[in-house]
């Protein structure tokens, strides 16, 4: 038998447990109703920190100037000076991450499924919901009316994050998707288990947008291969890996040179600090892409991606990239086009291919300059913020 109707089994059990506690948060909202009363968009979001996918969300709001929105974020949010992107004249930011990221507080987070289903049940006009892959708000789908519109955006094929979603996908009217790989590996997830056919359609490709400068910057590289990695640690990043393959470039006294920009310092071991550029942690666009242009190769060990905006950024400043084969980067990355990619799974078979991987762009600088104009004229055929923003005006049923 599938494993599918177990699974909306379970779901249906949780919702009556929760329902006393979604009744009351409902009660909670029309005696506490928002300080505005309608909104066009209702946001999901985890939180406003380091990371592409936060980045992601940030764009989705510009996307919708003429719209008003409502953002809650439910998970506690470290780097506070992030919150900048998100703070638009036309949204309104809601942090609950007190009541709904608190285990001593756990019981808020099932009555605040009730206050927010309740305000947007109450709007006057239907508006869209939209869910930047939040647990919270899956939870909180089954609660809102059929007739409102419930989407969301998945940044990767994570298996281990699809169970939290596998049992919504009843309730989930638009999903949409960064690469085709990971909707087809998704459309393999719901054959596994038994998934209606008749969700596959729902599902749609909208392929994510960053700046890309008008001009190509011709890369001439020095006497010295400039290699880098920016962005968050966290074990899917597998940053040790790097860390590994630069200490072996080190002793190998190989002409390269390492930066890291980031917000994981503490993680640099001593033996090879000394020996690395630190570039802190950067949160404005102009400083990021002023490094992309620096730099010569972008190196990423990823356990699982999506197509991480950080390639996409050095990408459009003619950066080869250097990374693990997992799912949007080898749909969008071809081996010896846009750079070099590693094949190999086990970690240590990872940095002795990275590692030669980065000796032969060193070696072949005719290589490195044909690349780095292949990735230019990539991203302006494809990261076009025009096309983002139709697509999701689209997927919100916005008329322009």
């Amino acid at each position: 038998m599938p494993l599918y109707p177990w699974i909306q089994l379970k779901r249906y059990i949780e919702q009556v447990i929760m329902f006393p506690f979604v009744l009351a948060g409902k009660l909670v909202a029309r005696l506490n109703p928002l300080p505005e009363k309608e909104y066009d968009l209702f946001c999901f979001f985890p939180i406003y920190g380091l990371g592409g996918a936060e980045k992601v969300h940030a764009s989705v709001l510009r996307a919708v100037p003429d719209k008003k929105v409502i953002v809650f974020f439910t998970r506690k949010s470290d780097e506070v000076e992030m919150k900048r992107f998100f703070t638009l004249p036309h949204v309104t930011i809601k942090d609950i991450s007190r009541y709904t990221d608190n285990k001593w507080l756990y019981a808020f987070n099932f009555l605040y499924r009730g206050i927010c289903a309740q305000y947007i049940n109450q709007q006057d006009h239907a508006p869209a919901v939209f869910n930047g892959q939040c647990n919270f708000a899956y939870k909180l789908f089954p609660h809102i009316r059929k007739n409102i519109l419930k989407t969301e955006l998945i940044h990767n094929a994570e298996k281990r994050f699809g169970w939290i979603t596998f049992p919504y996908i009843p309730v989930i009217d638009k999903r949409a998707m960064i690469t085709q790989l990971i909707i087809d590996q998704h459309i393999n997830y719901y054959r596994e288990l038994g998934i209606p056919s008749l969700y596959d359609s729902r599902i749609t490709q909208i392929q994510n947008t960053v700046p890309v400068p008008k001009q190509y910057t011709v890369h001439s590289p020095g006497d010295t291969l400039k290699v880098y990695y920016a962005g968050r640690s966290g074990w899917p990043k597998r940053l040790h890996l790097i860390l590994e393959i630069a200490r072996k470039a080190l002793a190998a006294q190989l002409p390269i040179e390492f930066h890291f920009a980031g917000n994981f310092e503490s993680e640099i071991p001593a033996d090879i600090r000394p020996h690395i550029h630190w570039h802190g942690l950067i949160t404005d666009e102009k400083s990021m892409y002023d490094l992309h242009k620096q730099m010569d190769v972008l190196i990423m060990t990823s356990a699982f991606e999506g197509f991480p905006l950080s390639i996409m950024e050095a990408m459009s400043c003619g950066v080869a990239i250097v990374s693990t084969a997992v799912d949007g980067i080898r749909g969008n990355i071809i081996d010896g086009v846009a750079g070099l990619l590693i094949h190999e799974t086990e970690e240590e078979a990872i940095v002795t291919s990275g590692l030669e991987k980065l000796k032969r762009l060193s070696a072949d600088r005719e290589l490195l300059q044909q690349i780095s104009r292949n990735n230019y004229e990539y991203a302006v055929t494809h990261f076009s913020e025009a096309k983002f923003n139709k697509a999701y005006r689209d997927l919100f049923n916005f008329k322009d």
